[in-house]
């Protein structure tokens, strides 16, 4: 829980300016001892800028591509949680997909905000996350319909998602959504510090429960469900 009676330090990252300078604009309606302190486009640069920037609550995108090398999505989440245990994490995103959305909350996400409607639930979010409590933003409700929520968007518990034709789990959902960004199997498995095989089997998973037989269907199934920003 961050305490209110002190300046609350702020790191925000995303890859799009404009992102970037509408969540300053919200802050400052939000409460006056917000305080920003860094603001970075890409995973890489938000993992360097917190191993010497302290900081009370952090304000990342889900995305944000920067080269094979880069960090981004849940193996990012995991990081940031691994390497900073209690620092309250606020997730941005335009994914509507259900398996992902709950893998943001089990890799250490305290917050989840769909961009669509960042004016009104990332203040509401701050509100929750602040007093240390977890939150899911209304525009996002629809796609979790396995999750518990309470009224209001606080989130109760975030329960592992079920496996099936349906439904895949995040790490399929994860290999997909790098697949069809544009990464290889082969780079996925250098991000994920997976093996080569592994990652193959896991995409190979994913279009067997979905009944896909080709690579342009999986694109066309992570544009379709919300797995592509």
């Amino acid at each position: 829980m961050v305490d209110e009676t002190k300046s609350i330090r702020v790191v925000m990252a995303d890859d799009h300016p404009v992102v970037l300078m509408g969540m300053k604009l919200i802050l400052r309606e939000y409460r006056k001892n917000l305080r920003v302190v860094g603001e970075v486009g890409s995973g890489k640069a938000l993992l360097e800028l917190l191993a010497k920037q302290p900081c009370d609550l952090l304000i990342t995108d889900f995305s944000m591509p920067d080269g094979s090398d880069s960090e981004d999505g849940l193996l990012l989440i995991r990081r940031l949680r691994r390497n900073h245990p209690d620092l309250p994490i606020i997730v941005m995103t335009m994914i509507r997909n259900p398996a992902l959305i709950r893998g943001m909350f089990a890799a250490g996400a305290n917050g989840v905000v769909g961009k669509t409607d960042m004016a009104r639930e990332l203040l509401r979010a701050l509100q929750a996350v602040t007093g240390g409590r977890n939150y899911v933003s209304s525009d996002l409700h629809e796609w979790l319909d396995r999750t518990v929520a309470s009224e209001g968007g606080e989130v109760a518990s975030v329960p592992e998602p079920e496996v099936d034709m349906a439904l895949l789990s995040p790490r399929e959902a994860e290999v997909v959504r790098m697949y069809a960004g544009g990464l290889t199997v082969t780079q996925i498995a250098e991000r994920l510090r997976r093996s080569v095989k592994t990652v193959s089997q896991q995409k190979n998973d994913a279009m067997r429960k979905l009944g896909l037989t080709s690579n342009s269907q999986l694109y066309e199934f992570a544009r379709n469900s919300g797995l592509l920003t």
